[in-house]
């Protein structure tokens, strides 16, 4: 089944489509959100705009299997990851093909983080 498009904007990266949105999310404490959907729908990851302001760690939500380190992690559900400090106070298609390319891009090590951002200090790979 393909993707919803309407009310997303398409970008593409190393040949492949992706499709992006930003909104405010309800259940969420009304934060603005990313929402990155690949066009297999391989990768799908939600980013909480401005984080870069927050005292908290920044951190991305995987949501879909095609994430690069996470591969050989067994999982059940969303894993969230901590970023790179972006430049996220206004959403550009440059930030988002930012954060698909880090997505896609091979890590060193992977820092991950509970639903508030705070670091799980046993949990790294």
């Amino acid at each position: 089944m393909g993707i919803n498009t309407i009310g997303r904007r398409k970008l593409e990266y190393c040949g492949k489509i992706f499709y992006w949105n930003v909104r405010q999310d309800a259940e969420d404490l009304a934060r603005i959100g990313i929402t990155i959907v690949s066009e297999d729908k391989k990768l799908i990851v939600s980013y909480h705009v401005a984080q870069a302001d927050n005292d908290k760690i920044p951190h991305i939500v995987v949501k879909g299997m095609e994430f690069v380190g996470l591969e050989n992690y067994p999982r059940k559900g969303w894993a969230r990851i901590q970023t790179p400090i972006w430049d996220d106070r206004i959403v550009t298609p440059s930030l988002v093909r930012a954060i698909i390319e880090w997505c896609l891009l091979p890590k060193d090590q992977l820092s991950f983080v509970d639903w508030e951002g705070n670091l799980f200090e046993g949990e790294r790979s």
